[in-house]
């Protein structure tokens, strides 16, 4: 589930929005001496702002198991019929027609077995995914078109059996090709500006960094306690959360703090004294004006709607 989460972070930029995503389908598949291969499939009511997105995820080997490589896709999918007549949930008779039709987010993981890939190293001095790094790492890229189209051939066949293990594995070393192709020319530090975030353990710390302070909206921390907690450099942890989340620590803070007071004072109806209070405010003036500065309105204005 980290894994989703991280992936669905960097396809939906707002981590709100994230909570509209419905599990429509989940499937795994498993080519001996190849490859694993993972399908989630997840369906919304409303509008979403998803961007495509491919991550290649390497892990050292350690306490003996072999190092791994895994190629990461978030991408827009089809649509799917909402109808349960439907047998295979997607309605090909009406493509295109039916109004009971809701988008869909393909989340696809293959994560190639070790012996595959050191088969194919074997003789190459110049193998784009070297595999004897001591030190895990991400990579992500922008998924190409070809990259794309493979996804949904993948997701879409009629094959059972040994001819399905077959065009997997087909499937996945095109993937694998397109995905080294783009490995060579394309930086990470491009797409984020920071370059110490291509190593997954900063980017956990930053993800760390934003789960406490969700865990503690009634309880504003300085970046300094912040950036010990989850030992990081506060200028790197600033950069950091501004690259992967496209604002200031403060900034989110106060947006997720007053969308939770929306929903105490909307949904609730708790007295603004008392929100102020749960927010962590000692001052209801101070409250007032950071909330209308967010919302637009003052949070008596929203009791009575």
């Amino acid at each position: 589930m980290k894994d989703v989460q991280e992936i669905l972070t960097m396809a939906i930029p707002q981590p709100a929005m994230s909570d509209q995503l419905q599990l429509a389908e989940s499937s795994a598949v498993a080519v001996p001496d190849c490859m694993e291969f993972e399908l989630q499939r997840f369906t919304y009511d409303v509008p979403l702002p998803v961007e495509d997105v491919a991550m290649v995820v390497y892990q050292p080997a350690k306490r003996g198991q072999a190092a791994t490589i895994e190629l990461r896709y978030c991408v827009n999918g089809s649509k799917y019929c909402k109808n349960p007549a439907c047998t295979d949930s997607l309605c090909a008779e009406h493509k295109g027609k039916c109004n009971e039709k809701d988008p869909s987010l393909d989340l696809v993981t293959l994560r190639f077995q070790p012996t595959f890939i050191q088969t194919l190293q074997k003789g190459a001095t110049n193998f784009s995914f070297e595999l004897s790094g001591k030190k895990p790492f991400v990579k992500t890229l922008q998924p190409c078109n070809k990259s794309k189209a493979v996804l949904e051939q993948m997701v879409h066949h009629n094959y059972e059996g040994i001819l399905k293990n077959i065009f997997l594995q087909s499937k996945a070393l095109e993937l694998l090709l397109f995905s080294s192709d783009q490995f060579i020319r394309n930086d990470t530090e491009e797409r984020y500006g920071c370059r110490f975030l291509t190593q997954l353990e900063d980017r956990e710390k930053i993800i760390k960094a934003r789960e406490i302070l969700l865990q503690q909206l009634d309880a504003p921390i300085t970046i300094r306690d912040l950036a010990r907690k989850v030992a990081m450099n506060e200028c790197y942890l600033k950069k950091g959360f501004k690259a992967m989340y496209g604002t200031t620590i403060y900034d989110y803070f106060q947006k997720e703090r007053m969308e939770k007071a929306r929903g105490l004072l909307y949904e609730q109806g708790i007295s603004v004294s008392e929100v102020a209070m749960q927010m962590g405010y000692s001052c209801i003036s101070h409250f007032s004006t950071a909330f209308k500065k967010h919302t637009g309105l003052k949070p008596c204005e929203l009791l009575l709607r």
